[in-house]
């Protein structure tokens, strides 16, 4: 018999469920993870190799490393809820270390220092995001690029998935038709409510949406969820005309400094949609600008003759709820700003890209990332990048400042 086998006894199963992953039995749900870390522990001071390891536990080297990485957190915040009820108990740094095994107080204070609290980890946030994206859509693409549209990393969105697995959520691939050869299927990674199983998916790709209902900023750590627009009223936009001078900045926004709901943050400059009465909305490069005609927060620069009618140069909204611009608002393209009242309201400024965007994107996208996707997906997805670059290069090029142009386009290769 094994000598980890003589020495310790263990029931390892899934919480909640069966299934591939081991994790154990009980009252108390997160103390599995520390009886699966023992015991990879002292697999380890036995000198075992990671693939002995895997294989005596029955799991691939992956969700090895996936199980001991969700298992370590557990562990982090069940310590540290320890050494805060330890120290409301009123006991000294000192006493709580040698309670806990620790060699001296500074692991304590790095515990209590933490927001276990607020957030236990990012992969537990991200985790309870897609929950409630989940509750919406049924079943979602989690494959290549969903980790950049949530704003978190591989790893976090792989662990928060693996959450949601042990919690019962189903997750499995779906087979794809290829653009290029239907009778070809690319597999894609999807997760689901308990009730879609993945003959189902199959039947119906529709079925599998999109995630995009929220997003962060911060790796994980804290989330937002879009909101629609904020509109302005058409008052306190004036139209440059073509034959005034508009022509030459057509598309172009100027905006007034200091106005709270226009406020680009960091940026100097940044394609955006703006919201107007709530019916139209403008589009363009916005940026600040110090010559605003008196009574207008917003200059909307056109090749339009004058005489034209305001909301004719406007763009009509598009018929749809969730996203009235037909263009992809950026995971941090909104923010919040206080009023004169002190509350906080949603800024009219809906950024597509901002400045330094243009210097990240990157050359070297899979080719497999649009191949992984249902075919609706693709199709809309192209659509609303086409019309974006389109109206990118058309907001770009209207600029009069050549440093802009030269500097946003200097990275890209079409």
């Amino acid at each position: 018999m094994d000598l980890v086998e003589e020495d310790i006894l263990m029931h390892y199963g899934v919480k909640r469920r069966s299934g591939r992953y081991p994790w154990g039995s009980g009252d108390n749900p997160y103390q599995h993870g520390g009886d699966f870390l023992a015991r990879v522990e002292e697999l380890q001071r036995l000198g075992k190799t990671e693939k002995q390891i895997s294989d005596e536990l029955h799991l691939s080297t992956t969700d090895l490393r996936m199980q001991v990485r969700v298992a370590k957190h557990e562990r982090r915040a069940l310590q540290a809820d320890r050494a805060r009820s330890l120290r409301e108990d009123g006991k000294t740094l000192d006493e709580i270390a040698s309670i806990l095994g620790y060699a001296n107080d500074s692991s304590v204070r790095a515990l209590l220092n933490e927001n276990t609290a607020a957030n236990k980890n990012k992969a537990q946030a991200t985790a309870e995001i897609l929950k409630k994206e989940l509750a919406e859509k049924g079943a979602i693409d989690v494959g290549t690029g969903v980790e950049r549209q949530l704003g978190v990393s591989t790893g976090v969105l792989q662990e928060a998935l693996f959450i949601l697995e042990t919690e019962g959520y189903n997750r499995y691939g779906v087979g794809v038709p290829q653009v290029n050869d239907p009778k070809k299927r690319t597999i894609t990674p999807v997760i689901s409510v308990p009730e879609i199983d993945q003959r189902e998916v199959y039947q119906n790709l529709d079925l599998v949406k999109s995630v995009g209902d929220y997003h962060s900023t911060d790796g994980g750590e804290s989330w937002d969820k879009r909101e629609y627009p904020a509109s302005i009223d058409s008052s306190r936009v004036k139209i440059l005309y073509g034959d005034e001078g508009g022509a030459l900045k057509d598309g172009v926004i100027e905006i007034r400094r200091g106005v709270a709901d226009l406020d680009l943050g960091d940026s100097h400059y940044a394609q955006v949609r703006i919201l107007v009465d709530g019916t139209h909305y403008l589009k363009g490069m916005a940026m600040y600008s110090d010559d605003m005609p008196d009574g207008a927060d917003i200059v909307f620069n056109t090749n339009k003759h004058t005489g034209t009618p305001k909301m004719d140069v406007l763009k009509k909204i598009q018929d749809d709820p969730d996203n009235p611009f037909g263009a992809l608002i950026k995971a941090n393209g909104q923010s919040h700003y206080i009023d004169a009242d002190g509350n906080e309201k949603l800024s009219a400024i809906n950024k597509l890209k901002e400045e330094g965007d243009w210097d990240k994107m990157s050359k070297n996208l899979s080719s497999q990332f649009l191949s992984k996707q249902p075919i609706q997906l693709i199709k809309k997805q192209l659509d609303l990048t086409y019309a974006d670059a389109a109206d990118e290069f058309s907001e770009i090029c209207s600029l009069n400042n050549p440093i802009v142009p030269y500097h946003s386009f200097r990275c890209i290769s079409f």
